[in-house]
C-alpha cells in the first residue's frame, strides 16, 4: 500500500497543534496574577512634608506587597495641583489640605491664570515657579476625602533681630540684611517667599495675606521651601512662608549657630546669648483679631513650641489645618477600603510613625478629624465599620 506522506504529515502537525493549545499558558496566567491596579499617589515639592509622607506610604511594605494594586509616588507642586489632578484622574490618590479640598469642591480655588514672570526677580538663586495651572474647571468634585494624616501649621520665618551692643539698636549691614520684622505688618515692601504656585502653602499665604490687605504690598517670590531656604540664607529674601508639619526640614535648614555667623559678619553685634539666627513671627494673633479664623473656620489656632527649631526658644502662636489623604471618586471602593485596612492596624500605624514622626498621632480614633467634606465610599465603609461614623 502506498502511503500518502503529505496527509500523514498534515495529521501529525494537527495533533501537535491541538496538544499545544491544550497546555496551560503559564505566561498568560502569570500576567493575570501580576496585573495590578495602578495608583499614582501625589506628594508635593522637595523640602515639604507632603512628599516625605507620600514616600513613606508608598514604600510601606504591606502596601508594596498588596495583591490588588500598585502605588507609584509622584511629586507635585502641592495641595492645589493635587486636587486638580485627582479630580482629572491624573492622580488616583494624593495628599491635600482639608480646607483646600472644601474650596476646590465649592469653586473657591483660583485658576492661577495670571502671569508669574513678575514674581521672580533676578537673583543668584535659581527660582522656579509654575504657571501651568490654567483652563481648569471651577469645581473639583471628584476628589474625595479618605483619611486625616497630620496637622500643618503656618510658619513665617524671618532673620533674627540682632542688636548693637549697648544701645539695643537694630543693625542693618551688608551681611545681615534683616530688617526688623517683628510682626506681619512689617512685611510691607519686603521680599517674601510665598511658596510655589499650585501648592497649599502658596494658596494659604495668598488667602491670609489678602485677608490682611498685605498680598499686593510685598515682593512675592513664588518658590518652594528648599529654594526659599537657600535664598533666605543668601540674604535674597527677608522672610519666607511655610505651611507644613512641624518641624519643617526647610526651616531647620536655616536655623543654626548664630555665633559663627556673627564672627563672619565682622559686625559689632550682640548675640543676646541665643544660638539660632531665625525667628518665627506670631501669626495667631493676627489670624484671630482680623476675623480670618471666623471667615475660614477650617483653620484653628496652634502653638509652635519653643525649641522646635534651633535657637527659637519661645513659643509662637500660629494657625493650622489638616493634611488629608484623598482619592478620585472612580477609584475602586474595595481598593480604598483595602488601603485603609492595611494602614490602620497596630503594626501599620507603628511602622508609619517610626518612618515619619509627623504621622505619630495617626489612629483610628483620629482617622477623620479635620475632614469637612464628603468621604469616598470605600473610606465611608471603613470608618463606619470602625465605629467612627455612626
Amino acid at each position: 500500500m502506498k502511503l500518502d506522506y503529505v496527509k500523514i504529515n498534515y495529521f501529525i502537525a494537527s495533533l501537535l497543534l491541538m496538544t499545544f493549545l491544550t497546555i496551560p499558558n503559564s505566561s498568560a496566567k502569570d500576567s493575570t496574577v501580576i496585573s495590578k491596579e495602578k495608583i499614582v499617589l501625589g506628594g508635593g515639592p522637595s523640602g515639604g512634608t507632603f512628599q516625605t509622607v507620600a514616600n513613606v506610604v508608598g514604600s510601606f511594605k504591606p502596601i508594596k506587597d498588596a495583591a490588588g494594586f500598585k502605588v507609584q509616588v509622584q511629586s507635585s507642586e502641592g495641595s492645589i495641583e493635587n486636587i486638580k489632578k485627582v479630580d482629572s484622574a491624573s492622580f488616583q490618590m494624593a495628599i491635600v489640605y482639608a480646607g483646600d479640598l472644601w474650596r476646590g469642591i465649592n469653586g473657591k480655588i483660583e485658576n492661577y491664570t495670571q502671569d508669574y514672570s513678575n514674581v521672580n526677580s533676578s537673583s543668584t538663586t535659581s527660582f522656579s515657579s509654575s504657571s501651568n495651572l490654567t483652563n481648569s474647571p471651577t469645581t473639583y468634585k471628584k476628589a474625595m476625602a479618605v483619611a486625616s494624616l497630620y496637622t500643618a501649621s503656618a510658619q513665617l520665618v524671618v532673620h533674627e533681630r540682632l542688636e548693637a551692643k549697648g544701645d539695643k539698636t537694630v543693625i542693618n549691614n551688608s551681611n545681615i540684611k534683616n530688617h526688623a520684622i517683628k510682626s506681619i505688618k512689617d512685611l510691607e515692601g519686603k521680599r517674601v517667599g510665598v511658596g510655589n504656585s499650585g501648592s497649599g502653602s502658596y494658596s494659604t499665604c495668598e488667602l491670609f495675606f489678602k485677608h490682611l490687605g498685605l498680598w499686593e504690598k510685598i515682593e512675592k517670590r513664588a518658590i518652594g521651601y528648599n529654594d526659599a531656604a537657600r535664598a533666605f540664607k543668601n540674604n535674597e529674601l527677608d522672610a519666607f512662608w511655610v505651611f507644613s508639619a512641624i518641624p519643617c526640614p526647610a526651616v531647620a535648614m536655616v536655623s543654626g549657630d548664630k555665633d559663627k555667623r556673627l564672627e563672619n559678619s565682622g559686625s559689632n553685634i550682640s548675640s543676646n546669648n541665643s544660638k539660632g539666627f531665625i525667628e518665627l513671627v506670631n501669626l495667631g494673633d493676627d489670624a484671630y483679631r482680623s476675623g480670618f479664623l471666623k471667615d475660614f473656620p477650617w483653620f484653628a489656632t496652634t502653638m509652635i513650641k519653643g525649641g522646635t527649631y534651633n535657637g527659637v526658644d519661645k513659643d509662637t502662636l500660629s494657625f493650622q489645618d489638616y493634611a488629608i489623604l484623598v482619592a478620585n471618586a472612580d477609584l475602586s471602593s474595595d481598593v480604598v477600603y483595602q488601603i485603609l485596612s492595611i494602614i490602620y492596624t497596630d503594626d501599620g500605624l507603628n511602622q508609619l510613625s517610626q518612618q515619619n514622626t509627623n504621622l505619630k498621632d495617626m489612629s483610628v480614633e483620629t482617622g477623620i478629624i479635620g475632614i469637612i467634606t464628603q468621604l469616598h465610599p470605600g473610606a465611608e465603609r471603613f470608618w463606619r465599620e470602625k465605629g467612627i461614623i455612626k
